[in-house]
């Protein structure tokens, strides 16, 4: 089924408390409530783990959703634990005073009353779980060390560990008057439309015991952060009314995306180290989401990726993936645009095309229509025609694509390594080594033909490295296949040299998987 068929599409009722965030819905119509473009991977996957786990402790994780209604949950703050690692700047300089323990615990309890916002119980806790106070600075300068640097971090209730279990999952936050609210700088819900394309993919079920397992509270890492939380810690009092949307109850890239992430786990890698490749992956589909879906309203095939792998010198290969990137960076802009006209063609809109009423008349009813179809409402109409509206009406919705949308496509491919401007002052797509060793780690299973894994990389993603599949995605244009076939053996090489590929006896290069079943 074509994910656009009306029967596959859900509308937010007007009612809905989303349309208080919103000021002009059209955007939001094709790919949701939202994508939001500084997320970068961790803080997206932070943002989904956070929705993951509120869904799990109510034991409804992964149920089906569907786009018309809302999926409230709750988070936590752990104003505690947060005010420990980040908010407690004199903990260094105590830790080198020759005092005894009692001494040290009085005055660094004395120091955290004044603290921005301590939790309801106080900090005491600390002090009965500790008797030692050096053993609480070494826990504390450890788990600091797992802190993820991100670009947006700055404010100390901003900042965030490596998500170790449920202990190390909280809420981003603005903290005033020792009160903390919910800040969407960083946690912008595209974390919540990750959460909903898993909810309704196929497969979604086989990713629930392996988050049950990383929920569990009992992980050895996960009860060590629990020393310093608080009690209050445990508890979720911030109501989240689910108001996100995502307009499709299916979606090939729903399913690609709970494929991958199974993939991963499904290789038993110790630990947490499967969040090193489901933060890139899942970046990576909401990405893939956006153009696939732009491309679709537009009438187009699924988008392709001509990928570079960097050269000594400029190819075409280079030339053909700056074209590829542009042309696919338009896309999402476009598809605003005829949504926008395809709307503005149907129903109650040929009465604004009736020249035989008065334009008063007209334009009242235009402004009527830009409300209830748009959520364009402004506060100030300087207009006299409808003319003159709709021209206001598109200068907004450029303006808002501008301020957002427009910065998905690069920003997410920054961030993921698979967009660069390495050797060039224009953006292509040029994968770096950490973002290929995660599309091995997802989509090689065992012992894999080079050119079957670069075939898999097409169909699956839309990634083009050498000349078969480039001829396929450029049908409609010249190219040199020569330069795509030194494309592909720069892929080989690097892979090779990454200890992923290895060219056998039989002269067949293969692509390795080193935490996969060996046999071919």
């Amino acid at each position: 089924m074509n994910f656009l068929d009306p029967t596959n599409i859900g509308h937010v009722p007007r009612s809905s408390r989303v349309f208080e965030d919103v000021k002009l819905w059209v955007e939001e119509a094709i790919f949701g409530h939202r994508l939001w473009a500084r997320q970068n991977p961790w803080l997206l996957f932070l943002e989904f783990l956070n929705v993951a786990e509120a869904h799990y402790r109510e034991g409804r994780l992964f149920a089906p959703t569907e786009p018309q209604n809302p999926t409230p949950y709750s988070l936590r703050w752990r104003m505690g634990l947060r005010s420990v690692l980040f908010d407690n700047s004199q903990l260094a300089r105590l830790a080198e005073e020759r005092l005894d323990d009692e001494s040290l615990w009085r005055e660094w309890l004395g120091i955290m009353d004044r603290s921005a916002a301590p939790p309801a119980e106080g900090y005491a806790y600390l002090r009965q779980r500790f008797p030692r106070f050096q053993d609480f600075v070494e826990l504390v300068n450890l788990v600091r060390q797992t802190t993820l640097e991100t670009t947006n971090n700055l404010r100390w209730s901003s900042r965030f560990i490596f998500p170790f279990g449920v202990n190390a999952i909280y809420s981003d936050a603005i903290v005033s008057q020792r009160t903390a609210r919910r800040d969407y700088n960083n946690f912008g819900r595209t974390g919540e439309l990750l959460y909903l394309m898993i909810s309704r993919a196929e497969g979604a079920e086989t990713l629930k015991p392996h988050f049950r397992q990383l929920f569990d509270p009992d992980l050895p890492k996960n009860r060590l952060i629990g020393l310093l939380c608080a009690d209050s810690d445990h508890r979720a009092p911030l109501d989240m009314p689910g108001n996100s949307f995502l307009p499709y109850r299916r979606h090939p890239t729903f399913d690609r995306l709970v494929e991958d992430w199974t993939a991963v786990f499904q290789l038993g890698l110790p630990g947490q180290d499967a969040y090193a490749h489901l933060a890139p992956l899942g970046t990576l589909h909401m990405l893939l989401f956006a153009l696939e879906t732009a491309a679709a309203v537009l009438g187009r095939g699924r988008p392709s990726l001509i990928c570079e792998i960097i050269a000594p010198r400029r190819e075409l290969v280079r030339q053909r993936s700056i074209a590829s990137y542009y042309e696919n960076d338009a896309l999402s802009r476009q598809a605003a645009e005829v949504y926008a006209e395809q709307v503005l063609k149907e129903g109650d809109w040929i009465k604004v095309e009736d020249d035989t009423l008065p334009e008063n008349e007209r334009l009242e009813t235009a402004g009527g229509l830009l409300k209830r179809d748009f959520s364009f409402a402004p506060r100030e109409l300087h207009v006299s025609t409808v003319d003159e509206l709709m021209q206001q009406f598109y200068q907004a919705l450029e303006a808002k694509h501008d301020d957002n949308w427009s910065a998905v496509h690069s920003a997410y491919g920054r961030t993921i390594g698979l967009v660069s401007r390495r050797g060039t002052n224009r953006n292509r797509y040029a994968p770096t080594d950490d973002l290929l060793k995660t599309l091995v780690m997802a989509r090689v299973p065992k012992r894999t033909e080079f050119g079957k894994f670069l075939a898999d990389l097409y169909v699956h993603y839309g990634l083009v490295f050498g000349p078969t599949e480039a001829e396929d995605a450029l049908a409609d244009s010249s190219f040199d296949a020569s330069s795509f076939e030194r494309n592909r053996e720069r892929l080989e090489a690097r892979l090779s040299s990454m200890g992923l590929l290895k060219r056998l006896s039989d002269g067949c290069a293969y692509v390795l998987n080193p935490f996969a079943g060996k046999t071919a």
